[in-house]
């Protein structure tokens, strides 16, 4: 039997074995845990925009492996809330190691989102946990991504979890946490709905970013636009008067206890959109 023809059956069992995991020595009996939390809350009026950065936020603990994480924003009452009115522009949710007895904030972290070092000590503040794909380096979260993920089954079939908190892998001296960065734009009552969606300059009156620089003038549209507590253009005759209202993210975690039962899946994300032009000091490997 020729040596291609024995990888190719290698990899066709392997396929076999990963997407048919009702055999019965790919089953588990172990025990899997559900918990459902909030974030903290959103307050949102007509037109408005909140992306803010979410730290050290609730999150099962310990060396766990995640079956599935599933999200959608709700209301006060916990009802779900349409695209319509509050689109979800993206929401993602990533690992980082932080310094014990140290308190990280949106303002800790730099533009690029890479590390912050604190004066006096040569260890940096945090280190951001990434992702196992080829676009780690710019998109490197584990859950989450646009309005499209509600409903969308995250589930890991068995034998198989995603490995969070290795022990071994902790640098000492730091903490295991989670952040999450919400960004929902309200459309309730904006004068062009799918230009605020799309972020479009004109529209949020916006001529510098976030971090006030200027925005050069053929940029008519994108996230240098709609940053944290911006706003929409509102028709004149809408009334803004008892129009907050409190979001929230809700998420479900479901997790399994690690042992060596479970084999390690990896996260990977791809973006499409990706130019494919190296960055300066990238290497494949």
């Amino acid at each position: 039997m020729s040596r291609f023809l024995i990888s190719t059956l290698l990899l066709l069992l392997l396929l076999a074995l990963t997407i048919s995991p009702s055999h019965s020595f790919l089953k588990t009996n172990k025990k899997i845990n559900s918990a459902t939390f909030l974030s903290p809350k959103l307050v949102m009026t007509p037109g408005s925009v909140a992306n803010p950065f979410l730290f050290d936020i609730d999150f099962p603990r310990g060396h766990i492996g995640v079956k599935s994480f599933d999200a959608e924003v709700v209301d006060q009452d916990g009802n779900p809330v349409p695209l319509h009115e509050t689109y979800l522009h993206h929401w993602v949710v990533q690992p980082y190691y932080v310094r014990k007895n140290f308190n990280l904030s949106h303002r800790d972290m730099p533009r690029n989102h890479g590390f912050s070092r604190h004066l006096g000590s040569s260890k940096p503040d945090y280190i951001l946990v990434k992702n196992g794909g080829l676009c780690r380096n710019t998109v490197r979260h584990f859950f989450g991504l646009g309005s499209e993920t509600r409903k969308t089954s995250t589930r890991v079939p068995d034998p198989y979890a995603i490995e969070i908190d290795n022990p071994e892998e902790r640098p000492d001296g730091y903490e295991f946490k989670w952040l999450l960065n919400i960004h929902a734009i309200d459309t309730r009552g904006v004068v062009d709905r799918s230009g605020c969606i799309e972020c479009r300059c004109d529209l949020y009156n916006v001529t510098i970013d976030e971090y006030g620089r200027a925005i050069k003038p053929d940029y008519k549209g994108g996230l240098y636009c709609c940053y944290d507590k911006t706003q929409c253009l509102v028709r004149n005759e809408f009334e803004n008067v008892g129009k907050t209202r409190t979001l929230f993210l809700k998420y479900t975690v479901r997790w399994v206890d690690w042992d060596s039962s479970v084999l390690p899946a990896k996260v990977y994300i791809l973006d499409v959109t990706d130019s494919w032009e190296r960055s300066e000091g990238w290497n494949m490997r």
